[in-house]
């Protein structure tokens, strides 16, 4: 029996982007605070993805219910006579089951369901040229932060096989939050006579907690970079988990 695809699968990391970025047209002081108005062309700026690409993910994320289109009840609506879409239409979208609005304690009361995203700093990320794809990342090494330790024990292939990427990516993908002190991975014995790695992810964008988060794991991420560029320097394959 095919197994059933979750959320993420549904909607890919495009999605999800696409979903973060419609907060960007959040009105305030609704009734409903995950409220957004909008466009295809807005969201396309911010996206950079095509139209027809936003329309087929919003359709991924209304099938996903995900969202509710407020003021279109069935897409064709939104084709015009020569079946191209009509992007200036504005959209009255709401969240069905959004992320809380604000900063909340990990693994408190009822917020331990959710996973805090802070879109102030995924422009960080934006701003040092790392794509939406990192966002999918952040998410999941965030969800599985909210334990008592607050950090993340997920093997580099677990998370290849359910972000969808190739693992030799995702290898650079860790390698490049920690170059950028957004994760610091670090590599400890299991006591099984192996290894087991470890991540700690930056999850707020104020200048005292990056400060923070820089001089409580430098001792970490700057020997794990240091390894990384010298292998790459000497041509040798690299594996996070090894390093």
């Amino acid at each position: 029996m095919k197994r059933k695809e979750n959320v993420y699968q549904k909607i890919t990391y495009k999605g999800l982007n696409l979903y973060f970025q419609l907060y960007k047209f959040r009105l305030h002081g609704q009734e409903n605070e995950h409220t957004f108005m909008t466009s295809i062309s807005m969201l396309r700026k911010e996206t950079r993805y095509t139209t027809s690409e936003i329309f087929d993910f919003l359709k991924k994320l209304k099938s996903a219910k995900v969202i509710k289109l407020e003021n279109v009840s069935r897409w064709e609506y939104l084709l015009d006579g020569n079946g191209d879409v009509k992007d200036k239409d504005i959209l009255h979208i709401t969240a069905v089951d959004p992320f809380p609005i604000g900063k909340f304690e990990r693994g408190k009361g009822e917020d331990r369901f959710y996973i805090y995203v802070p879109l102030d700093l995924f422009q960080k990320y934006e701003d040092v040229g790392l794509n939406e794809k990192y966002y999918a990342l952040y998410c999941l090494i965030e969800k599985w932060t909210h334990n008592m330790e607050e950090k993340a024990f997920m093997s580099i292939a677990k998370m290849s096989t359910i972000l969808g990427f190739d693992k030799d990516y995702v290898n650079q993908m860790i390698y490049e939050m920690n170059r950028h002190y957004f994760l610091a991975s670090y590599r400890r014995p299991n006591g099984k006579g192996g290894s087991k790695f470890e991540h700690y992810i930056l999850n707020s964008a104020k200048p005292e907690d990056i400060a923070k988060f820089a001089e409580g794991y430098s001792h970490i991420i700057e020997p794990l970079i240091k390894r990384v560029d010298k292998k790459k320097n000497d041509k040798k394959p690299l594996d996070i988990e090894v390093e």
